[in-house]
């Protein structure tokens, strides 16, 4: 009751300031509010009926209760994010952009046993996660769903970055059904599960043999897994101590399988069955979220919760990936704006009432959540442990007052992205700036414009998608053949304005150069040449019972 009142004083507050003209800034927020985040995986711009409900694909997608939620908060229409899932999620985890604590998506099963700070795939040891400084606040803390932030070390897992509780899968796309990895440790033939539960594998939700999407008798959904452990969460919170709540869907990543009663209400699509399969799993996935927002209301919770959904990635566009992202091009692995632009929004009941129904179009990414929500909770986001090893800071700038309606403009005034280049060098390979001009350099992967109603028959497999190449990327005088595109003009990237403006062309340029300096790029290891015979495979299969998990200290 207490949280009530000082929800609603703060918005009364808020409303009295906008009245006299004065600007209420993050150090007045009285309560702290409970933040829920969450994660939906590979999540298409155009998946998304707040997007998708004029354009010709809006009877295939049904998110009703996201759309509900994004048209009573704030839409941040300029979110980014990593192109891919492990440096999204790491960003989110310590806040600082990729290029500075990892852009490569690899492989848990190599190492570099010279380096225990950060020899391995996923995030340092020492970096200090998102809950670890929440938990310093008070904050009770839990992570349900996909980590895919590291797990070769034990310092990786959820519990060490200071999760209270946690059920997640480890490495990057699981069986939905019997939660069988897809060769994250191991080399086919060999098979583990991928599912741990705080400190160790989670052996009381394994599942029976041969689960499938047709099969009953104890199997089920791990997205329903996922949801239920939320659902339990908030339903036995001590509301007296704020809550941080982390829940990163399954969904849409594949391997797709969902329940067969959704697969048969998307019967209608019959030119491409991932299609039909994607768009099941997203109706699943808003049915779910629904029941989130309804328990938060049973439990009296949401006048004082904050929910932030994010998408980790563009959509894959590929014939088998099943996502499309229009009218943005590009998906999934590439970093134009269908890769690396994301559906985002901010709801809940803690949200001022005056910016319900807003839209905002500043620059945010996605490590700025790290910062803002140590300023909701009143905690230093500077990290200390880090510093102390010679590790990158927090790049990640508080938009609480953004969001809220103190500040009319985003305090960002730029965008990274950054990308894996041979020998596993972490390299820019684009910036945007304030005025939405976007220079991008090298080979940039899966440039196709996605269709409305697509991908179909016809649309090429994930390795076939086209290749946008814009020059060299180490950008050297006179930069040719680098593109250049002003997204705020041109949000398709349609037109390649870099020989009508060479003085942008090399503003950019130079910027791209400085931040090359600053990439962080540790000597991750390689993938052994036998996996089965690896530490990594040797430990799941001996010491983990058959478990995807940590192999090193």
């Amino acid at each position: 009751m207490a949280g009530m009142l000082a929800t609603a004083a703060w918005h009364c507050f808020l409303a009295m300031g906008a009245l006299h003209g004065y600007r209420v800034i993050a150090s007045s927020i009285p309560a702290k509010p409970h933040i829920i985040a969450i994660i939906i995986d590979d999540w298409g711009w155009n998946n998304f009926s707040y997007h998708s409900r004029k354009n010709a694909n809006r009877a295939e997608v049904k998110t009703p209760n996201l759309e509900k939620l994004a048209n009573r908060g704030v839409v941040l229409d300029r979110h980014y994010v990593a192109c891919i899932c492990t440096p999204s999620r790491s960003a989110f985890q310590t806040g600082r952009t990729p290029l500075h604590v990892t852009v490569d998506n690899g492989d848990l099963a190599k190492y570099n046993p010279d380096d225990p700070i950060s020899g391995f795939v996923g995030i340092p040891v020492p970096m200090t996660g998102i809950a670890e400084k929440l938990r310093t606040a008070g904050y009770r803390t839990h992570f349900a769903g996909k980590w895919h932030a590291g797990g070769s070390s034990r310092g990786q897992i959820p519990k060490a970055r200071g999760y209270s509780r946690s059920l997640a899968y480890l490495a990057s796309g699981n069986n939905q059904w019997t939660y069988a990895d897809g060769q994250a440790m191991c080399s086919k033939g060999v098979s583990l599960i991928d599912l741990w539960e705080d400190d160790g594998p989670a052996v009381n939700y394994k599942p029976p043999k041969r689960c499938t999407s047709t099969t009953q008798n104890g199997c089920e959904y791990e997205d329903s897994l996922f949801e239920a452990r939320v659902s339990q969460t908030i339903q036995f919170h001590d509301q007296d101590q704020p809550l941080f709540l982390v829940w990163a869907t399954h969904a849409v990543h594949s391997p797709l399988a969902p329940v067969n009663d959704l697969m048969d209400e998307f019967s209608f699509i019959t030119d491409n069955p991932n299609r039909q399969k994607y768009n099941a799993a997203v109706k699943d996935i808003d049915m779910r979220v629904g029941r989130l927002v309804q328990t938060l209301q049973d439990t009296g919770m949401w006048s004082n919760t904050l929910i932030v959904v994010v998408a980790d990635n563009g959509g894959p566009t590929s014939r088998d990936g099943g996502a499309s992202n229009y009218p943005l091009r590009g998906g999934k692995y590439g970093t134009l704006e269908g890769g690396i632009r994301g559906n985002a929004f901010v709801s809940g009941g803690f949200l001022p009432r005056a910016m319900r129904g807003k839209v905002l179009s500043g620059l945010v990414a996605i490590e700025d959540w790290y910062t803002t929500f140590c300023a909701l909770a009143g905690v230093d986001p500077t990290d200390t442990k880090a510093a102390s090893f010679g590790l990158p800071p927090v790049d990640g700038l508080d938009m609480w007052q953004y969001i809220s309606g103190a500040n009319d403009t985003s305090p960002r005034t730029e965008v990274v992205s950054g990308i894996q280049r041979n020998a596993g060098i972490a390299a820019p390979q684009v910036v945007i700036d304030q005025q939405g001009y976007k220079l991008m350099v090298g080979k940039v992967k899966s440039a196709d414009w996605s269709e409305q109603i697509g991908p179909t028959a016809t649309t090429p497999v994930t390795s076939k998608l086209s290749v946008l190449d814009c020059g060299s990327a180490d950008m050297t005088y006179p930069y040719p053949n680098a593109c250049l595109f002003n997204i705020f003009a041109d949000p398709g990237e349609r037109t390649n304005i870099a020989a009508q403006s060479p003085e942008i062309v090399a503003r950019l340029a130079l910027r791209l150069q400085a931040l090359a300096l600053t990439a962080f790029s540790p000597d991750r290891g390689r993938t052994p040449a036998d996996k089965n015979t690896a530490p990594a495979c040797i430990n799941s299969r001996t010491n983990l019972a058959g478990y995807v998990g940590p192999f090193l200290a």
